[in-house]
């Protein structure tokens, strides 16, 4: 097989994959909605499947037109380059120090999930991200406590008025700040 036929191949597989996606995504039942303003449960799966088939073309037409067989190196091009004093901490500290860490963070999650219907989703978001955050070693509260409020706002704001996805409004004070917030952004 030519060299530039070879090298299309992945990107053919996912295109063909692409549209059997694409054509399961025109299966979803969705009822047309009374509001114009609001989109249905199959459009999300549609455009990110168009994207990805869309991707899988430019690469085809890439690789065939320029020739180009460039292949994304990742993590491993950081193998190549000499290690940064950050680097060297890191290989220095003791396992077990990591090994905490990745104990905090799993917890960490864990917590968010469990509380996630107590504290509602801003709350707990904006607790995760702090926390995350810190356990990661980040220690200076006010940029922490500010990147967290507006990181939990940004994703209320993102799943709530453009994807219109449902999310947990919390119990108590926490649901009052909750309907508050959703008020303030204009979801009723």
């Amino acid at each position: 097989m030519h060299p530039r036929l070879l090298s299309v191949l992945p990107h053919s597989v996912m295109l063909g994959v692409s549209a059997l996606l694409y054509y399961a995504a025109l299966q979803i039942d969705a009822p047309v909605s009374l509001s114009a303003t609001r989109i249905g449960p199959d459009t999300w799966p549609k455009f990110i499947i168009a994207t990805m088939a869309g991707l899988c073309l430019y690469e085809i037409v890439k690789r065939l037109l320029i020739g180009s067989s460039f292949t994304a190196t990742g993590l491993a091009q950081g193998l190549n380059r000499a290690p940064q004093a950050a680097d060297r901490e890191l290989a220095a500290a003791p396992p077990s120090q990591h090994n905490g860490k990745l104990a905090a963070g799993i917890l960490l999650i864990a917590g968010f999930v469990f509380g996630v219907v107590y504290l509602g989703f801003f709350v707990a978001t904006v607790l995760f991200l702090a926390g995350f955050a810190w356990i990661g070693g980040f220690r200076r509260p006010l940029i922490v406590a500010a990147t967290s409020l507006v990181g939990g706002f940004v994703l209320l704001v993102i799943f709530m008025r453009v994807a219109y996805i449902s999310l947990p409004l919390g119990a108590g004070p926490f649901r009052d700040l909750s309907l508050m917030l959703l008020k303030l952004i204009g979801v009723s």
